[in-house]
Order: C-alpha cells, then sequence, then structure tokens
C-alpha cells in the first residue's frame, strides 16, 4: 500500500516531526516519575523522615519537573524541538535532579536510597536525551549533570574535607560513569540521526519516482473518493495530486454506470473528461484493499488511452470505408456493364410507346402509354443512380457560393413539391464558398427533398440552414443543416441508412439507393454527412463540407485528370493495417507507391527512389517521431518534396504554414480526392508561374 506520511514533506520537516515524537515520550516518562516522586515524598513527611521545608522544596521542584512536560504533552505550549528547547529541558531535568539529592543531604542522610537510588537519576536524564536524534545533546547532559554532580559533591553532599579515598572510591568512579553514560547518548543519537537520515531519503525518493511515473496512480475512500494521487494526475484530468483529494472517481466518468467496485479486482477502459471537458480515454486497474491505515478502500492505476483509442476507430472506419468502397466498386462494374445495353431496351420501349400514343385514338390506350412512359422515367433515374453510385472519374470541381445556390434551387424544390409544401433557406452569410460540382451538388438535395416529401405525406416544411465553423478565427468548414417535420427514423437505424439498397420503404417505392448516393456524393466534395437529429418533429442532416477561398480554386479539373502525371508516392504511417488500405487506395488510381513505418524508413526510401518520388503521404501521429522534423529530413533528400498529410486529428494551420504542407486531408477521405489533390500539386509544380 502506497504511503504518503513523507510524499510533501522535506526531510528536515520529517526530523521535526520525529523529534517531537520521541520528545513525547521523555514527557510521559518524567510525569510518571514525578507522580511516583510526589507519591515518595508525601510518604516520607508522614513517615516524619523529612520536614515540612524539605518536602516542600522537593515538591515544588518535582512540580517544575512535570509542568513543562505537560505543556508540552497537552499543547499550551510549542518549542521548538530542533534545538533549544531539547537543551533547555536536558538542563532543568539535571539541576532538578540534583537539587532533590541537595535536599538529602541537608538531612545528613547516607541511606542507601540517597547514595545510590537519587544518584541513578542522572543516568535517566542522559538516557532521555538517546531518544532523540542529536549527537550533541547525550554529551551536553553528560556535561551537565557532571558538573552538577561535581558541584553537590565537594559543596553540599561532604561535612568534611574530602579524602583520598572518597576521590579513588566514590567521586571519580560516578564521574567517569556519567561521563561515559553522556558519551553513549550522543552515539546513540547519532547513529538514530543516520538511520532516520537513510530511511527519509528512501521514502523521498520512492515518492519522488512514484510521482513521475506516466500512469497515475491513486488510492479511493469507501465512498469512491480520491485519497491520494500522483503527479500524473494533471496529465489526465488536469488537476494536480492536491486538487484532485475528495472529488469522486464518477465525477469524471462519461458514463458513471460503467464502473461497478463490486469485485476484488475492476479492470477496463473508461472514457473521461478533464477539468475542461475534453473527453479521453484510460486504461484503469483498481483493487480492493482491506484495513488501510489511511482509510483507502481501493488502489487503482490509470493511464491515458486515448491515442490508442483513436487509432482504433481510425482504423475500424478505414476498414469500413474499405468494405464500401469495395460495394461501390462493385456496383460501379455492374452498373457499367449493363447501362448500355440496358438504356437501348429503354430507347426501343420509349419509341414504340411514343408511337402507339402518336397513332392510338383510344383514350384509354392513350393514358396506360403514358404510364409506361412515367416507368420509364422512373428507371432512368435508377440506372442514373447506379452510375452516379460508383463514380470513379473525378467530378467537374469549380468555386461554389453556397448562398447562390439554394437560393437558386429552393424555388425549384418549391415548385416541384407543391402548394402543401414550404421550402424555407435561411444563413447567416451571403457567401459561403466550396469546391463543388453543381450538378451532383443539386442531386444531393433532391434525394433529400423526396425523402422529406415521403416523410411528409401531408405536407409540412423542409428548412435548409447553412453556416460556417470557425477554427482560430478563420472560417473552416461549411456546415448545412437539412431538416423536415416528417415522422422521423427509427433510431436503431440512423446508421444503416446510408448502406446502398437499405430502405423502409414498401416494394415499389424506393430503390435504397437515394441516401447512399448522397454520402458517396458528399464524400466526392471531402465532406461529411450525419443525421444529427430524428424523432416525432423530424429528421435533420448535417452535412459538413471545407470552406475554400474563391480565388484559391482557378485550376480546370479536367484538363489536369486529362493530363494525368506520373510519381512515385511514399506512404508514411506507422498502423500497418491502415497504411495497407491506404497503399490500395492510391495503387487504385495508378501511383506506384513504396511504404515507410517510420522516419528511418521513410528517409531510406525516399533516397532509392529520389528521381520518381514527388509526392508523399503521412500521418501526423507518428509514434515517437516528430512529424515537423520528418518533413525537414525527407526536404533534404528531395528540396521539392510534395507533403499531403492524412490525419485523424483536425488541420493544423500553424504546421501547415511552417513546414508547407501542401494539403491537410481529414479521415476519413476518399481515394478520388487524393488522386485529384496528387494530380493538382503536380501540375502547380511544374507550372508555378501559373
Amino acid at each position: 500500500m502506497l504511503q504518503t506520511q513523507y510524499l510533501f514533506i522535506r526531510g528536515d520537516e520529517a526530523l521535526f516531526r520525529e523529534e517531537a515524537q520521541r520528545e513525547r515520550i521523555a514527557s510521559w516518562v518524567r510525569l510518571f516519575i514525578g507522580v511516583a516522586g510526589a507519591l515518595l515524598f508525601a510518604g516520607e513527611l508522614l513517615l516524619g523522615r523529612s520536614t515540612l521545608t524539605l518536602f516542600t522544596l522537593r515538591l515544588i521542584s518535582i512540580m517544575v519537573f512535570s509542568v513543562y512536560s505537560a505543556l508540552f504533552l497537552f499543547g499550551y505550549s510549542k518549542p521548538a524541538v530542533k534545538g533549544p528547547y531539547l537543551y533547555l529541558t536536558s538542563f532543568l531535568d539535571a539541576t532538578i535532579v540534583t537539587l532533590i539529592l541537595w535536599s538529602y543531604s541537608l538531612t545528613g542522610s547516607t541511606t542507601f536510597f540517597v547514595k545510590y537510588s537519587v544518584f541513578a537519576v542522572y543516568f535517566l536524564v542522559i538516557f532521555l536525551t538517546a531518544l532523540h536524534h542529536q549527537p550533541f545533546l547525550g554529551l551536553f547532559a553528560g556535561a551537565v549533570v557532571s558538573l552538577e554532580y561535581s558541584a553537590h559533591f565537594f559543596f553540599a553532599a561532604q561535612p568534611e574535607p574530602v579524602q583520598y579515598g572518597d576521590w579513588v572510591s566514590g567521586y571519580s568512579m560516578r564521574l567517569v560513569c556519567l561521563m561515559t553514560g553522556g558519551a553513549l547518548a550522543g552515539l546513540v543519537s547519532w547513529k538514530n540521526l543516520s538511520i532516520f537520515r537513510e530511511v527519509v531519503s528512501s521514502h523521498v525518493r520512492y515518492h519522488d519516482l512514484v510521482g513521475r511515473l506516466p500512469e497515475m496512480l491513486f488510492t479511493l475512500d469507501r465512498s469512491e473518493r480520491f485519497v491520494w494521487a500522483n503527479r500524473a494526475a494533471k496529465a489526465i484530468f488536469g488537476l494536480t495530486a492536491q486538487q484532485i483529494i475528495g472529488k469522486s472517481i464518477r465525477e469524471s466518468l462519461v458514463d458513471p454506470d460503467q464502473l461497478r467496485l463490486d469485485a476484488e479486482t475492476v479492470r477496463g477502459t473508461f472514457e473521461v473528461r478533464d477539468v475542461e471537458g475534453k473527453r479521453k480515454y484510460v486504461d484503469c486497474t483498481i483493487r480492493r484493499v482491506d484495513g488501510d491505515p489511511n482509510g483507502a478502500s481501493w488502489e487503482g492505476l490509470m493511464s491515458d488511452s486515448t491515442d490508442r483509442e483513436i487509432a482504433m476507430a481510425q482504423r475500424e472506419e478505414m476498414a469500413s470505408r474499405l468494405f464500401t468502397y469495395q460495394k461501390m466498386e462493385s456496383l460501379s462494374t455492374l452498373a457499367s456493364g449493363m447501362a448500355h445495353d440496358f438504356n437501348n431496351i429503354l430507347q426501343t420501349v420509349n419509341d414504340i410507346v411514343g408511337t402507339v400514343q402518336k397513332e392510338s385514338s383510344e383514350t384509354d390506350t392513350k393514358r396506360r402509354m403514358e404510364l409506361i412512359s412515367e416507368t420509364m422515367v422512373d428507371a432512368k433515374f435508377l440506372i442514373s443512380e447506379l452510375l452516379a453510385l460508383g463514380r470513379k472519374q473525378p467530378l467537374n470541381y469549380t468555386t461554389v457560393n453556397l448562398c447562390s445556390f439554394f437560393g437558386t434551387v429552393a424555388p425549384f424544390f418549391q415548385e416541384q413539391l407543391g402548394a402543401n409544401y414550404r421550402v424555407n433557406f435561411q444563413s447567416q452569410h451571403d457567401q459561403l464558398w466550396i469546391q463543388g460540382d453543381p450538378d451532383y451538388l443539386k442531386r444531393i438535395f433532391q434525394n433529400l427533398v423526396g425523402n422529406s416529401r415521403d416523410a411528409m405525406p401531408g405536407g409540412g416544411t423542409i428548412s435548409i440552414d447553412c453556416s460556417a465553423q470557425h477554427e482560430d478565427g478563420k472560417l473552416r468548414t461549411v456546415v448545412i443543416r437539412f431538416s423536415d417535420s416528417g415522422t422521423g427514423i427509427p433510431h436503431d437505424i440512423t446508421e444503416r441508412v446510408f448502406d446502398p439498397f437499405f430502405t423502409t420503404k414498401k416494394p415499389g417505392k424506393g430503390t435504397g439507393l437515394g441516401l447512399a448516393l448522397v454520402r458517396q456524393i458528399v464524400s466526392l466534395h471531402n465532406g461529411r454527412v450525419t443525421v444529427e437529429k430524428t424523432g416525432s418533429s423530424g429528421t435533420t442532416f448535417r452535412i459538413e463540407i471545407p470552406e475554400v477561398e474563391k480565388e484559391d480554386f482557378d485550376l480546370d479539373t479536367k484538363h489536369i485528370m486529362l493530363n494525368r502525371q506520373s510519381s512515385t508516392v511514399l506512404l508514411l504511417e506507422d498502423d500497418a493495417k491502415i497504411r495497407e488500405i491506404l497503399k490500395i487506395f492510391v495503387s487504385g488510381c495508378g501511383y506506384p507507391v513504396c511504404e515507410a513505418s517510420n522516419r528511418s524508413e521513410a528517409l531510406s526510401q525516399l533516397r532509392k527512389h529520389v528521381d520518381d518520388c514527388q509526392v508523399l503521404i503521412m500521418d501526423w501521429k507518428l509514434g515517437t517521431d516528430d512529424p515537423h522534423e520528418v518533413i525537414r529530413a525527407a526536404r533534404e533528400v528531395k528540396k521539392n518534396l510534395i507533403v499531403i498529410v492524412v490525419s485523424g486529428y483536425p488541420p493544423r494551420q500553424k504546421s501547415i504554414e511552417a513546414m508547407g504542407i501542401y494539403k491537410w486531408v481529414t479521415k476519413p477521405y476518399d481515394k478520388n480526392l487524393i488522386d485529384l489533390e496528387i494530380q493538382r500539386a503536380l501540375y502547380r509544380q511544374e507550372r508555378p508561374a501559373e
């Protein structure tokens, strides 16, 4: 069990506390002697062996002896036990013993008690100094009792001049004993001090080591509140070790019910919030402790696993996107193979229907031909959606002002829906520019409008709202919210609504491609679409697309893609699975690929392909490697190297500007976007003047 008593105190403070504890022991010994002495003196008075005057002198002496001991014990004074107080009490102890011994000499008593028992108390005075950790205190006590005993021997205890025999048999031997006792007491104190310093030093080193551990060590009481924690609490929760004491561990958990302390040992990964509200993931092990003297019932270890959880989420997202991409590839292959022949069949049917409508004079026949024509329109739209869903060629990107775009298409949607529906568009901005294909952007909202109409069969309101998210004072992302007042989407299928061919509509009422097409087109615009809110009051789709400055996009996308340039691409990613998925994406675009998992491998591959490798695609989180140093080292090998960062972290504008990063693409991303950015970078590098 971790101890805390020496964690936040220096060695001299610990010594002060220890000295105070030893002095308490000495004070209790004095009190015991004082009580025993008072009883003894009272008995002598009652037996007639002492006068009232001597009894009073002895009682006053013993009371002084007891008073300063009681004051120290019960806190009526706070003496500085670091030095002066101990020397003063040692002097007083010796003086009081001498006074009592002198009082017996006044009566002329030569009993065994006077000669030996009272004299032995001198050794008790010396012994009390040995309890402390001050070597000179024992020597001081030995010197004081020797001097006082000498004074008593020569001036109080001897009615006649001292004889030579008294020197040899009495005084000399006793003086040697007293001085030896003082020396031994000093030696014991010195040894105690050495041992104590070693113990304190090891405690300080131990707790300093514990404090510097990257993992957070902690203890909890029965109420699951922190009793103690090391300095790693600052890195995880943003609170110092003192600030976190008394706080409940459940206060920081995103889901408090996830932690159940109902076993001897509890292990798990939990999501927590720090003092600033930021979410983190931690690996936590908590073990029950019984009978801890510090009141702790649980002790635990907690380590930050946020980076690992983010990497796992990115890997799962990339795997999911690869699976979706493979499905799109299959759809594209299917659509490409059948579109030509199926359109020929539709054209033939259309020609026959047109001929029958023109030549027939029967009303019923003409009406049925019209129904066939309407069905054929739906069939053509289905083929169009299949082709768009598996689209491989880049869109015809241009700069689009979404405010003007919606100002044009919103009335068109209103006219299509009819009088029972209302389409409202609002934005706090006059201009919100994105890179996009207007035709495909229109297809996104046609599908969303169609879904909203089906969710509001009796009519309702469709709201389109455009805003911009800010980052470091700059516009970074355009947010489009498309809301209706329909019946909503069941919460358990909100993630599946974007899957191809998934639909909740009745047979014949939907293909299940509408929202899949929406997600595909949004991803081709380097954006993402989610269901932000749904329920009985309606559904809100949230679309995020990167914002651009109008003048930033001045190259003809079709021209660039029709005049493709070749380059080997170096992939730098420390996660092998994510690197393999990225390799599939980039290789599928026709680029030769070389791979690296760290800085040294990347530099080695770059030197090997220095003539034909112009592009570096790298993750921003590379284990222990600093991405800034990686880019600097790579540019030393190839000065004009194009750097594209793909990362789960948001763009870091300062790093982009400082390191000359061409593009920062946030995961998840689309293969076609990576292809387009590589070609655009190669085009600009070849024609810098343009």
